[in-house]
């Protein structure tokens, strides 16, 4: 993913108010106890800006459509999910959020048109070759449906002693 869609991605999951991370500050999200010799216990570790697993950036031109109609359906290796949108922490933001079969993070900014769908996954299961199908009713006339047939994760290093796991990602084409 690349720094400008980080950005934008983190802009996103800040103002939307994410329960997924706020992608601020340095080394790794990580959460879990602190064993006597201070190494971290239980963590689950993602480098700072990252978002593993596929990531749908892209602005869309919305025009009449309610964003509470608008219903997203997500797979990742034929599991699938779907959701929609409700209103978020101001009038020209809406979220959605799938917990099981997949997880999958969903912010869209009305007054900007910017919509991130985030298909989340632990680095550890994902592998080279997962299939994504992303499609999105309710936006204009046609429906938007952006494939990735065999997924090639880009690597992000982890930045942080007590991550055990690189961060990796790929990105839905427009």
């Amino acid at each position: 993913m690349s720094s400008l869609s980080r950005a934008v991605a983190q802009t996103l999951f800040c103002v939307f108010g994410s329960g997924l991370l706020c992608l601020s500050g340095s080394g790794c999200g990580s959460s879990g106890a602190v064993s006597p010799s201070g190494t971290a216990v239980g963590v689950i570790c993602i480098p700072s800006g990252c978002l593993s697993g596929a990531v749908y950036l892209h602005t869309v031109s919305l025009g009449s459509s309610d964003p509470l109609a608008i219903k997203f359906r997500v797979c990742r290796n034929s599991v699938c999910a779907q959701t929609q949108l409700v209103p978020g922490s101001s009038p020209t933001q809406y979220v959605g959020r799938i917990v099981g079969p997949l997880s999958v993070e969903i912010a869209l900014n009305t007054a900007s048109g910017a919509l991130l769908v985030h298909v989340v996954g632990r680095p550890e299961i994902l592998k080279d070759g997962d299939s994504y199908d992303l499609t999105v009713d309710g936006i204009g006339p046609t429906s938007i449906r952006s494939l990735i047939p065999s997924a090639t994760y880009s690597k992000t290093p982890k930045n942080d002693s007590n991550c055990t796991a690189d961060c990796i990602s790929v990105a839905f084409p427009s």
